[in-house]
């Protein structure tokens, strides 16, 4: 090989170095690039602080404060929905809170049942002079003592959604029982700490019960009760049929309010309801002829529709 030659490869070697050089260069710079400066990470300090100062709006204000509350506050609203005889009252929030309260306003305890009341009584239950307390919703029965504390063993829990109640005293000698219709039309019957009252038979006539009321006519008395389906039922104590009655009011699904104007005997005593137009009737028991209620029997109606309003 000659000195021609040998030149000749020394400058190919040399222009291969550079031209792999330049290449490895440009492969770096383009798989990492460059770290930021100090000078380029850090925030604009200043400026931050200037927006931060700004006043807010007025509205802005308003908004944020209503979304404050919108969050974290909830509003619950109670109405008196029992007055007892000596002005103690029941209250009942809209998350079913019940609040006994004393006639100045104080609260004496609190109770959460599962759903709007529709019933509260006081009954000497165990017999001992104070009375205790029994709240009543769709769902249950449940006894309080005196202090509002739930008494063990009394919670009644039926099978079906309660409908309806009556706290029925047959004598006036403070023996009361607890007659709870329900919606697949039995009625129930308790006493005492909330134990079942021996030799009730009542049969179920498949219909929800709409009302219960316990009614003395004379020397006999009679448990009446009114279904969806509008039939009217005269029970003796033990639950079976007293007396049939030929008075049939209209269907009507959910509640309805009854009222009764009680006479000496059942046969002209009377029950006063709506009819299907919404019209005021009174029925007697004996005859069952709708007639067009007196001005004393729309004022016994207004005081159950009253009352019926205030258990919704």
């Amino acid at each position: 090989m000659n000195a021609g030659g040998t030149t000749f490869w020394v400058a190919l070697m040399v222009a291969l170095g550079l031209a792999g050089g330049s290449t490895w260069a440009f492969l770096s710079d383009t798989a990492s690039p460059e770290e930021p400066s100090i000078e380029q990470a850090r925030p604009e300090t200043d400026a931050t602080l200037e927006v931060a100062s700004e006043p807010l709006a007025a509205d802005q204000d308003v908004a944020a404060d209503a979304e404050d509350v919108e969050a974290d506050v909830t509003f619950s609203f109670a109405n008196e929905v029992v007055r007892f005889e000596d002005d103690m009252y029941l209250e009942q929030d809209d998350l079913f809170m019940v609040t006994c309260r004393s006639p100045g306003r104080d609260v004496k305890w609190e109770y959460e049942m599962d759903a709007p009341l529709i019933a509260g009584v006081r009954t000497d239950a165990n017999d001992d002079g104070p009375r205790e307390f029994l709240l009543v919703d769709s769902r249950q029965g449940v006894g309080l003592d005196p202090e509002g504390r739930p008494i063990t063993g009394f919670n009644i829990k039926p099978s079906e959604a309660i409908t309806s109640f009556a706290l029925v005293d047959y004598e006036g000698d403070g023996k009361e029982r607890y007659l709870f219709g329900l919606a697949d039309g039995r009625v129930l019957n308790y006493r005492n700490l909330g134990e079942p009252t021996p030799g009730w038979k009542h049969a179920s006539k498949g219909k929800g019960v709409q009302a219960i009321a316990h009614l003395r006519a004379g020397r006999k008395d009679y448990i009446c009760t009114v279904d969806e389906g509008g039939v009217v039922m005269l029970l003796k104590r033990n639950g079976q049929r007293r007396v049939r009655t030929p008075v049939q009011l209209h269907r009507s699904a959910g509640s309805r309010a009854v009222a009764f104007d009680v006479r000496a005997d059942i046969g002209s005593s009377t029950i006063i309801a709506r009819n299907a137009e919404g019209t005021v009737e009174s029925r007697q028991f004996g005859d069952g002829v709708a007639r067009p209620a007196s001005e004393a029997e729309q004022q016994l109606m207004e005081v159950a529709e009253s009352r019926l309003s205030s258990e919704d």
